[in-house]
C-alpha cells in the first residue's frame, strides 16, 4: 500500500536558519536587513520598511548578487521573498560579502619584486 499524499502543496526545502546581513533593492528602495532563514528557494527577512506583496526586488547576501525575487508575504515586520532561480546556493549565501579567493604570491623571481618601490629600474 503506498503512502498518501502529504497534501496539495509541493514538499518546502530545507530551510537554514541563519545570522547574515542583506542588501534589498526595489524599485524605490535600498535597505541592508537581517536574513533571518533561507532555503534553496526563498528567504525570511526583516522587513524595517514594510515591503509590499507582490513586489518585484533584488537580494545580494553572502558572494550571491542581485538575486531576483518577489515578496510573498509581509508581516510583522518581517517579509518571506521567493527567488525566481530554481534553486540558489545556499552555501554560496552565507559566505561573508566581500570574500574572494587569494591571489597567489609570485616568492621567487623578479615578479616577487615587480610592484616594490624599491626596485631599481634598467635605464
Amino acid at each position: 500500500m503506498s503512502d498518501p499524499p502529504e497534501g496539495p502543496f509541493p514538499p518546502r526545502p530545507r530551510r537554514d536558519s541563519v545570522f547574515l546581513k542583506a542588501r534589498v533593492e526595489s524599485s524605490d528602495i535600498v535597505v541592508e536587513c537581517r536574513v533571518r532563514n533561507v532555503s534553496e528557494s526563498g528567504a525570511c527577512i526583516d522587513d524595517p520598511v514594510h515591503l509590499p506583496r507582490d513586489g518585484r526586488v533584488l537580494v545580494t547576501m553572502g558572494t550571491l548578487h542581485h538575486l531576483e525575487g518577489r515578496v510573498r508575504w509581509s508581516h510583522d515586520g518581517r517579509a518571506g521573498v521567493l527567488f525566481d532561480s530554481a534553486h540558489i546556493d545556499v552555501a554560496a549565501a552565507r559566505r561573508p560579502r566581500g570574500a574572494i579567493e587569494p591571489v597567489p604570491q609570485h616568492l621567487a623571481g623578479w615578479l616577487s619584486q615587480m610592484h616594490s618601490p624599491y626596485r631599481r629600474g634598467d635605464g
